[in-house]
């Protein structure tokens, strides 16, 4: 029970601000759901793909700081699929008690973690997350679960329903009665479901039960309800009754000041500066590099040594903790576009000190390469048993507030809360015995649960144990075991010695040798190439282009730097201008300049590209070089931009798979499917590869839809789906959807690719691989208006000429070792025949029933089913009977398919085929000889009796 005036006040105020105010900010939840709804398939054969598809909507609900269930989750996907699908299914068996599953489903998690999370510290499976999965799949059901929320709830509404932190069963039980009771009452709110059903798009789920609606309305009384007067709108910078109290010339002072503003908060300071003066730490981590947590900590332990030289006031949590960053910052929360949780905006004071001091000698890009670290577990704090611990799970451990050496600036605790990295090298000692060699695996550290107070991890992945565990007595330095040092880094100038005291020593390694395939320093280019002049898509894959750094006046080309900075082994998105406007590939520099050409390697080739449109759309990359000056040829993209690119690129173009992977597929196999002679499949793929086109044709049912691909196998050698594509004609199909065509989009109209223009591109990347283009009811279009100037094209001896494009000015090839595998179905009346002009491009090969084949009489003797074969005998004397006929003929035979792919051969079975399938067209073939087709219904029937 609650207060159901207080819930019709707070409705008041929701209704007030739907439109307006939280439609716009929480509208992604019934878009989460519907994007679950459309994608969920617990029978996906790649079942983690198909969860971050199903995933890709629901934002902050299950990602937000220091909790990421939906990547965990995931990535326990791709690592053990079968066990993760097993755990959904449990957690959706409706049979089941609620809270059971929920209980279950966290403790898989936690065996997950164990054999799967590599030293990471959380599985992030908590009753929050799997609520929210519950929800997505069931969202007239459930709810979404949140202590915090639901008690600020229970207490605004005055419930008599209690939740205590701990007694999760319990809680689960009341939160989903409570909430039960508060979506009853919405439902009598005609008002409030216009209002909803008002806002909903196709994008939306249409929420019948008004169970999300009901999330949203108590995240709103959570949130907004009697706390007007401290919380600020979503749209406002906070906090406004807060201030340092330090003016701009104080700012100043401490800017000049090395043991406050150190070299990274310096390096943060100017970056903030160069966004625009506001920023999240993702925005700032993708624009720059360096991770997210190197800007939040970082600003943290900044904002302490502020208050520590000037003793300014604090900002004070309800439960007497400091807030620390609004002493550099205002915040509000970022919107569902931006990248990131929280906004931050310099304060104005601060903002004027940094315009007035000296920034350049600040590194306003992170340098990539891998630092190197000493990490101690000290006998004083870490005992035996918890170092083992941490040895087995693959994490280093550091107290937050270390202090620093001596009089450096930065403290050891700040070094690993926020300055490590993801990549960097570090050796650990235990006391004055060195144990192992590491690279750092997580860019945020976490907390550790075993000593908590303070107490943080990295995981790692082992390089190398110790060959010596003795106690060190060689020479000393603040990196060295036999200093009194936690977390120190060693510095450039000290890296020989390092060598020569540690690396070689200890693990039989050279500082050269770790960092020999350490790709940290690599750099990353967008190129902008005239596909009027030189066309990436055009180039095969492994295809090496040169590229000039003078035009051909002489000049230099534009950011003439950029062409000096690239070097061997650093990464390109290639992308190509006007009228394609689309990446299309991705490249590698092969060779640095050598003074007048610069050297890229084509690895991939997009068979989707990414449009110019999609990539403007992307707040994460609207201050992108190439975005702020288009004419030019080469330009610089940050570690995060690409990343940023790579992770779009990926979505419409899965990473490509390795050949050896693909499983084989032979001519015998073939055989054994297809039931045709051997004989007669040499013939095909003989016709095929000389003709490079053919049409199956035959009647309906001898397979050769199904054939079709297994020859494509076969002709391969191999079952690559990825060099396979599949097209049905039908009377609406256009060149506009087989080539390219305007397609009106919001503003107007917009060139569009289709479907045989990109299998081609994508063919023309691997010139040495055969491509199957397969085209079922290929009579069923309009054929010269569907190929258009292809007609010319797909000839087998016009194969690699090139024409140019009516719609784009370009010019295409159709490359050589793309067949194209039409199907045609000789018994269809209403259809017009092939035109002679295209007819002379194909070769027709003619598919006929198998019943007398091999393969077909093994799979009958396979069934020892009595009926079965006195059937198959009628429907051949049948056959020959069609094929006698004038007015039909050997194209009107009923093919074996319609008796194929069953394990368990019964008679009802048997004669749902004969009522449904074949008495049907036997009623079409002799519609004006009524005793024929009498006569064969008796035949057939008379099988069953």
């Amino acid at each position: 029970m609650f207060n159901k005036i207080l819930l019709k006040k707070a409705l008041a105020g929701y209704k007030k601000d739907f439109v307006q105010k939280q439609w716009p900010e929480e509208k992604y939840k019934w878009e989460a759901v519907k994007c679950f709804q459309m994608n969920w398939d617990v029978n996906a054969d790649d079942f983690a793909q198909m969860i971050r598809k199903a995933l890709s909507q629901t934002g902050n609900l299950l990602a937000s700081a220091n909790n990421f269930p939906a990547r965990m989750i995931t990535k326990f996907a791709e690592l053990a699929p079968e066990e993760v699908r097993s755990m959904f299914i449990e957690l959706f068996d409706e049979s089941r008690d609620t809270y059971e599953r929920v209980a279950n489903f966290k403790q898989k998690s936690g065996f997950l973690l164990e054999r799967y999370g590599n030293g990471a510290a959380q599985h992030y499976q908590h009753e929050n997350a799997i609520c929210t999965y519950m929800w997505l799949r069931y969202p007239d059901k459930y709810y979404i679960y949140k202590l915090g929320e639901i008690r600020v709830i229970a207490d605004e509404l005055e419930s008599d329903y209690h939740f205590k932190r701990g007694a999760f069963a319990e809680n689960i039980r009341n939160f989903i009665a409570f909430y039960d009771e508060i979506c009853k009452e919405l439902k009598q709110d005609n008002e409030l479901k216009d209002l909803l059903n008002s806002q909903l798009s196709g994008t939306c789920y249409s929420d019948p039960e008004l169970h999300t609606l009901t999330i949203d309305v108590g995240f709103y009384i959570s949130r907004y309800v009697g706390k007007q007067d401290s919380q600020p709108d979503a749209d406002e910078w906070w906090p406004l009754d807060y201030t340092p109290a330090l003016s701009a010339d104080e700012w100043e002072a401490l800017l000049e000041d090395d043991e406050v503003f150190t070299s990274s908060s310096l390096e943060i300071m100017k970056r903030m500066l160069a966004y625009g003066g506001k920023a999240t730490c993702t925005q700032l981590s993708i624009k720059y590099g360096e991770s997210r947590n190197f800007y939040n900590a970082g600003s943290s332990a900044l904002a302490k040594r502020v208050v520590q030289k000037t003793g300014c006031p604090v900002m004070q949590r309800e439960d007497e903790s400091s807030r620390w960053w609004p002493v550099l910052y205002v915040g509000k929360n970022a919107k569902k576009d931006e990248d990131g949780s929280y906004v931050w905006r310099l304060r104005e004071e601060l903002a004027e000190a940094l315009k007035r001091i000296d920034l350049s000698q600040v590194d306003l890009y992170a340098n990539l390469s891998p630092a190197i670290w000493k990490i101690s577990h000290g006998m004083d704090c870490i005992t035996d048993d918890e170092a083992a611990a941490f040895l087995k799970k693959h994490v280093v451990v550091v107290h937050k507030d270390t202090a620093a050496k001596a009089r450096c600036k930065t403290a050891q605790g700040e070094s690993f809360m926020a300055n490590m990295k993801k990549g960097d090298y570090f050796y650990l000692c235990r006391g004055n015995s060195i144990r192992l060699l590491g690279r750092i695996d997580s860019d945020e550290a976490e907390l550790n649960q075993e000593k908590q107070n303070g107490w943080y991890q990295r995981s790692y992945t082992a390089i190398a144990e110790s060959c010596d565990t003795k106690p060190y007595t060689g020479k000393q330095k603040w990196w060295t075991p036999n200093d009194n040092s936690t977390c120190i880094e060693v510095g450039d100038a000290d890296k020989q010695l390092f060598e020569a005291v540690i690396l070689k020593p200890y693990f039989d390694i050279t500082v050269g040798q770790l960092l020999k395939n350490d790709t940290s320093g690599r750099h990353y280019w967008f190129l902008n190439a005239n596909p009027k002049i030189w066309s990436i898509s055009g180039m095969p894959v492994g295809g090496i282009q040169d590229y000039t750094l003078y035009n051909d006046n002489g000049n230099k080309r534009r950011i003439f730097q950029n062409f000096l900075d690239a070097k061997a082994g650093d990464m390109v998105i290639g992308y190509e201008s006007t009228p394609v406007k689309q990446i299309v590939a991705i490249a590698r520099v092969t060779a640095e300049q050598d003074g007048e050409k610069i050297y890229f390697e084509k690895i991939e080739g997009l068979s989707s590209p990414i449009d110019y449109a999609a990539l403007k759309a992307c707040q994460e990359l609207e201050r992108m070089e190439y975005f702020s000056m288009q004419q030019g040829s080469l330009f610089k993209l940050t570690k995060g931009e690409y990343e940023f690119i790579l992770d779009l690129i990926r979505e419409e173009n899965p990473a490509p798979v390795p050949a050896d992977t693909l499983p084989k597929y032979s001519r015998e196999e073939f055989l054994d499917q297809v039931y045709m002679t051997g004989d007669k499949y040499e013939r095909l793929a003989s016709v095929l590869r000389r003709k490079k086109d053919i049409i199956l044709q035959g009647a309906p049912g001898v397979g050769k839809t199904y054939a079709a691909k297994r020859l494509a196998y076969a002709m391969m050698g191999e079952k690559d789906d990825d060099r396979i594509a599949f097209v049905q004609f039908h009377q609406n199909y256009s060149y506009e959807d087989f080539m390219m065509g305007y397609k009106p989009v919001d503003d107007g109209f917009e060139l569009k690719y289709g479907v045989f223009y990109g299998f081609c591109k994508k063919a023309a990347n691997h010139p040495d691989k055969d491509y199957y283009f397969i085209i079922d009811e290929i009579n069923r279009g309009n054929m010269s208006k569907i190929f258009g100037e292809l007609l010319m094209l797909i000839e087998c001896g016009y194969r690699g000429t090139s024409a140019t494009l009516a719609y784009n000015g370009l010019s295409f090839s159709v490359p050589k070792r793309l067949h194209i595998i039409g199907l045609m179905n000789t018994a269809d009346r209403s259809l017009a025949m092939i035109d002679y002009a295209l007819r002379r491009r194909f070769s027709f090969f003619d598919m006929e029933p198998g019943f007398t084949s091999e393969g077909f009489i093994k799979y009958q003797k396979s069934l020892a089913n009595d009926t079965f074969d006195a059937l198959i005998e009628k429907i051949k004397q049948l056959n020959e009977e069609i094929s006698a006929d004038t007015s039909l003929g050997k194209g009107f035979c009923i093919g074996h398919s319609y008796f194929c792919n069953i394990s368990e051969c019964t008679d009802e079975w048997l004669k749902d085929i004969v009522d449904f399938d074949i008495l049907p067209m036997l009623s079409e073939y002799w519609f004006d000889d009524k005793p024929t087709y009498q006569r064969w219904e008796n035949i057939l029937q008379g099988v069953f009796q």
